[in-house]
């Protein structure tokens, strides 16, 4: 039995207010076991024998939005998966650690996107992408900044959803357990 983490978007946020024990309840209708959701923010960790994670991302969001009214994008990672993009955040050394951040993308953009992406920049938001991954740094905190998940998406034609970094790493913490 594998080990997964699924991080959905937009929710309880905005309006599209998602109750722990609905998400929990959604998953174990699916079939998922030992479910542990990680605060009120979209997150949870779950056990199941399905290994194709595109059918597991389908499955959560029909089933959020039958059994409670949101509708969402799930994106879900294995426990080595999201042990990879936890190692490092290439950025860590730009500044205060509160302002890293991870944007887990739905699939992997086109290189001409990522450029498009790269030519944004300035000299407070910074971001570097690996595969599924935009790490970024934002210099005066993700909350003022124009280039958060939205634009993201929206420059790299994609799916995505956003974490700091201590949150990311706490959820790996949890996956040990």
């Amino acid at each position: 039995m594998g080990k997964y983490i699924v991080f959905l978007r937009g929710v309880n946020v905005g309006g599209s207010i998602l109750k722990n024990d609905d998400f929990k309840k959604a998953l174990a209708y699916i079939g998922y076991s030992n479910i542990t959701i990680y605060i009120q923010s979209g997150n949870a960790i779950f056990e199941n024998n399905e290994t194709n994670k595109r059918r597991m991302e389908a499955d959560i969001a029909y089933e959020l939005k039958s059994i409670a009214g949101v509708t969402t994008v799930a994106i879900v990672l294995s426990v080595d998966e999201l042990r990879t993009v936890a190692e490092s955040h290439p950025l860590e050394l730009s500044g205060d650690g509160k302002n890293l951040y991870v944007t887990l993308l739905s699939h992997e953009p086109d290189k001409k996107d990522i450029e498009v992406l790269m030519e944004t920049m300035n000299d407070i938001d910074i971001h570097e992408v690996r595969n599924r991954v935009v790490y970024s740094y934002y210099g005066n905190g993700y909350g003022t900044s124009k280039r958060s998940n939205n634009f993201i998406e929206k420059i790299l034609k994609v799916s995505a959803t956003t974490r700091n970094w201590a949150t990311l790493n706490n959820i790996l913490k949890l996956c040990k357990n």
